[in-house]
């Protein structure tokens, strides 16, 4: 009664570790918000998966625009299925996944929407060195919708069944074990019990690999084939890990006691293939049982081979093995003397060995955890720079970086427009925000509370009287008079010397973080607009996601900001607030150097002092101010002597040196001009 009182045990012990491994698989791979996304954008490297998804954003891209882009379908399709599985592609889909299974698991919502946001952008700067007109065309904001479905209560469902899966995997954990254990109790032979218990646990890894197999092969082709192995390809690693391990228990228990003749159950399962049974309702059962294995056999001969290479698989390590072990163990029968006692001990040191080579194989190619992501290799644009702090990292700057060569503005200080400074290299911005107003004329006047506010703007910014003068006069002139639309625009000063809108800028800058997912940037605000209106007009532009808050304690590396998706620093001068990411500058995060010197000589004269200027001494970041202000427009023969190399470079180790303290934002004008990037490698020690 004991010996098959065990052998029962031995398989409810068995059929309960499947239960337990699929379970507990399954709430880490469908119910963990994280490894969930991960495993959608592991799927992105299958070619069906990336062709059916761009199949969709070529789709919706242009049905939104049939009537101008039809024609430039296959262009554009081209394009989608080059940028579909990139870094910048995979960032996004990661996180509209992310995002879609969280709101199933709040259980507010009775509609599962999988939305890309800012495609469009990705897909737009892809195709503009292809077709630049028609990535003009594209709309940018495009967001596609991979998937729809109405689940309508099905949200508390999901919850239920994941917290439910969560302790089912644990209990039935639980039952393996004490199966297990009661069947050692009550055994006789517990040697015999051990080596049925590998057989047992082996016997669930194969049967867990093997369904795996057919249900693949059966159920999913393409696409879907791609989504099934990135979810569930390593439960049939974990299969595998369980076969192994049950062949190596089951052969060293054997290796202990007489021989196991594991070809006699195969012989009998093979006899009862092959005979006829006397009843009707099994002969029905064979009959249909092997219909199926033929028809497997036609119509899937790659899975039925799988399965046919994991039997034989291991059988071939279980016999392999247990003639290694006997060779360490010579049982009793082969033998006429009792063997040493190390060498009783050799076969389960053995196989604990074995076991943790296979555990840990296992663990070194992800176990159980999602796919590993595909990781931005360089930070900056340096794998160097990765470990680093942000205040370890020095950042290539502009002063007014919103005054360029566009229309409407009287003079620049830069080359080339934000979004044109972030392809360069740039990744500080200084920028002033100012209320105006456009007016019919499409001029734009600034707008100013009262005639203080207007002084305290001339005063902060130091404008220099030629300036404020020509201003003055054009506020007064007919074409800067009357009502207009009031609004949010990048302008220094006085917006009727030139003015960008605020949200042709913050576009800029969200183009570029879409399409640059290992980039962090820094913007300093000099702010004459409420933080509330700023914050919105960032969420407007889509950077809310990309904002991150510094402090309290170490700033952020460089690569934990770009894994987070938290790479863009906004620092206001004056008023922060109204979001935690919209922090005062000179409060506590940063500290900088005067910034008006009226000549290149007087500027190049400080380049052995580093007086203090706004900020703490204590302040993480320093800003460098390195620049010549001179009226009525800035000069770029002024930079190109400022910026050079060699006076760049003194000054910055001059201040690194007094300050304790790397020069985090080297902010110059007329940033082509000189070397400012590579005074930048050089104190980031890249070059």
């Amino acid at each position: 009664m004991s010996r098959s009182g065990a052998t029962a045990l031995v398989v409810l012990a068995s059929v309960l570790l499947v239960g337990a491994t699929v379970t507990g698989y399954a709430r880490l791979a469908f119910f963990n918000s994280g490894q969930f996304a991960d495993r959608a954008s592991a799927a992105l490297a299958q070619p069906a998966v990336r062709d059916a998804i761009g199949e969709r954003v070529t789709d919706e891209i242009v049905l939104r625009n049939e009537a101008d882009l039809i024609a430039a379908r296959p262009l554009i399709a081209s394009t989608v299925s080059g940028v579909v599985g990139g870094s910048a592609f995979r960032t996004l889909f990661r996180g509209a996944v992310l995002d879609a299974h969280r709101a199933i698991f709040t259980g507010d919502r009775d509609t599962l929407t999988l939305t890309l946001a800012d495609v469009g952008t990705v897909v737009a700067a892809a195709l503009e060195k292809l077709n630049p007109q028609l990535a003009a065309e594209l709309d940018a904001g495009t967001r596609v919708v991979i998937l729809k479905r109405d689940i309508g209560s099905l949200t508390g469902d999901v919850v239920r069944t994941g917290e439910r899966l969560k302790v089912l995997a644990w209990v039935l954990g639980a039952l393996t074990v004490l199966a297990g254990a009661a069947a050692l109790v009550i055994s006789r032979d517990r040697r015999r019990t051990c080596s049925q218990l590998g057989v047992g646990v082996a016997s669930a890894g194969v049967f867990i690999v093997v369904a795996y197999t057919l249900a693949r092969a059966l159920l999913v082709d393409g696409a879907a084939a791609g989504v099934w192995d990135a979810y569930l390809g390593d439960l049939r690693a974990l299969g595998w890990l369980l076969a192994g391990t049950g062949a190596v228990v089951a052969a060293a228990a054997a290796s202990l006691i007489a021989p196991v003749d594991i070809e006699r159950p195969l012989r009998a399962a093979w006899r009862l293939a092959t005979t006829e049974p006397h009843t009707t309702a099994l002969r029905l059962i064979r009959a249909a049982t092997l219909v199926a294995a033929g028809l497997l056999l036609i119509t899937k001969p790659v899975a039925a081979l799988q399965v046919a290479v994991t039997l034989a698989g291991v059988y071939l390590i279980f016999q392999g093995l247990a003639v290694v072990l006997r060779i360490v163990h010579v049982p009793a029968e082969e033998r006429s003397a009792r063997p040493h006692r190390a060498r009783r001990i050799a076969v389960p040191v053995l196989a604990v060995v074995l076991i943790a080579a296979g555990v840990a194989a296992f663990a070194a190619a992800g176990g159980t955890e999602a796919p590993a992501q595909p990781r931005v290799t360089a930070c900056n644009g340096h794998a160097a720079l990765c470990a680093r702090r942000l205040d370890e990292v020095v950042l290539p700057a502009t002063h007014n970086s919103m005054s360029a060569p566009l229309p409407g503005w009287y003079s620049a200080e830069q080359e080339r427009p934000i979004g044109g400074q972030l392809d360069d290299g740039i990744r500080g911005l200084l920028l002033d925000t100012h209320y105006g107003d456009r007016l019919a004329s499409g001029r734009v006047r600034t707008y100013f509370g009262s005639a203080e506010e207007r002084r305290e703007v001339i005063s902060q910014d130091g404008v220099s009287p030629e300036a404020v003068a020509s201003a003055l006069r054009l506020r007064a002139r007919i074409g800067f008079r009357g009502e207009g639309k009031r609004g949010m625009y990048l302008c220094h000063s006085f917006c009727e010397l030139g003015a960008t809108p605020l949200a042709d800028g913050l576009d800029d800058i969200h183009q570029f973080l879409v399409t640059h997912p290992g980039e962090v940037v820094v913007v300093v605000n000099q702010d004459y607009v409420t933080p509330a209106d700023f914050v919105k007009a960032i969420g407007d532009a889509g950077l809310t996601r990309y904002a991150a808050t510094l402090g309290p304690g170490p700033l952020p590396t460089l690569r934990s900001m770009i894994d987070s998706g938290r790479r863009l620093v906004l620092l206001a001068e004056n008023h922060a607030g109204a979001a935690s990411w919209y922090q005062l500058a000179y409060d506590s995060l940063l500290q900088e150097t005067p910034f008006h010197f009226d000549s290149a000589a007087e500027l190049l004269a400080a380049g052995t002092v580093c007086p203090t200027n706004r900020g703490p001494a204590s302040a993480p970041l320093f800003l460098l101010n390195h620049w010549v202000t001179t009226a009525p427009v800035q000069r770029p023969s002024d930079a190109a002597k400022v910026n050079a190399y060699a006076p760049l470079l003194a000054r910055a180790q001059a201040c690194e040196r007094i300050r304790k303290r790397l020069p985090n934002l080297l902010a110059v004008n007329f940033y082509k001009e000189g070397d400012v990037f590579r005074v930048a490698d050089t104190l980031n020690r890249v070059r």
